[in-house]
């Protein structure tokens, strides 16, 4: 194959003879005019003008009001009041003072037990205490028996302590849930488990006690009679009853009855 030859061809020549003799038609350039130029004077920028600003508002906290309990004392009536400032808090009484003076500050319509409060100074004490006049309260004893089965099995309580021989505990124990909250459950501490109940029945029904301290505290609370009692009965009692503890053992001792101020003994009379 022939190879072909290339002509430039200038076309700022459009009139030339070359470009008529080749047959080229001639186009006239025109070139676009250049965007005129206008100076416009510069404004000052003015910042648009803006909504006013709303003030922060924070979010209110509402306050809940909380009912703050207040824990009050006991209440006491105008009686115990009257009563009380018949006691000097400043002096300790002898036993003999003390009960008279019971009887001034106990105005009641029944007949209140004698109840005697002591502080201790050890942590736990527990033992037997027989008063010599007994509490005041007939207490109704029982023996396990086969007969105190057939009741209990029906739901029956009518005694307010029992007392058993060991080889009737076997039997008893299907009844724990129902004697052991009300403290009626024979137990070897307390001397209801013995191998002679009769004695033992002898000695509750002549007014021994069992007395222990609380567990969380050395506090000992006893009842040494009734009010109703001699004044030579309840001094016997609650001299037995310090005597049975121990002076060693007590820091201070109060005297008083069901519902009445308390009377600070003079444990040196």
């Amino acid at each position: 194959m022939g190879k072909k030859k290339i002509a430039l061809v200038d076309l700022s020549q459009s009139d030339s003879p070359q470009l008529k003799a080749t047959g080229v038609r001639s186009q006239k350039l025109t070139l676009k005019k250049p965007p005129k130029v206008v100076d416009v004077p510069i404004q000052p920028l003015t910042a648009a003008p803006q909504p006013p600003l709303k003030p922060e508002t924070k979010p209110e906290l509402t306050q809940t009001k909380t009912k703050t309990k207040v824990k009050l004392g006991h209440k006491r009536s105008k009686k115990y009041l009257e009563a009380k400032k018949l006691i000097n808090q400043n002096k300790t009484y002898p036993v003999k003072q003390a009960i008279k003076l019971l009887r001034q500050i106990s105005k009641l319509k029944f007949d209140p037990s004698v109840e005697l409060h002591l502080n201790l100074n050890v942590e736990k004490l527990s033992g037997e205490l027989l008063l010599p006049h007994g509490t005041g309260k007939t207490l109704k004893v029982e023996i396990a028996s086969e007969n105190t089965l057939a009741k209990l099995n029906d739901g029956v309580i009518d005694f307010d302590v029992l007392i058993a021989e060991p080889k009737m505990m076997p039997k008893l124990a299907k009844f724990a849930k129902l004697l052991g909250p009300r403290g009626l459950m024979p137990n070897p501490k307390t001397g209801t488990i013995t191998d002679d109940p009769e004695a033992m029945k002898k000695k509750l029904a002549g007014g021994m006690t069992r007395y222990k301290s609380e567990p969380k505290a050395p506090l000992l609370h006893l009842v040494v009679g009734k009010l109703s009692f001699q004044d030579r009965q309840l001094q016997e009692n609650i001299e037995t009853a310090l005597k049975t503890i121990q002076l060693k053992n007590i820091a201070s001792a109060y005297l008083c009855s069901s519902m009445s101020p308390s009377i600070k003994l003079d444990l040196k009379a």
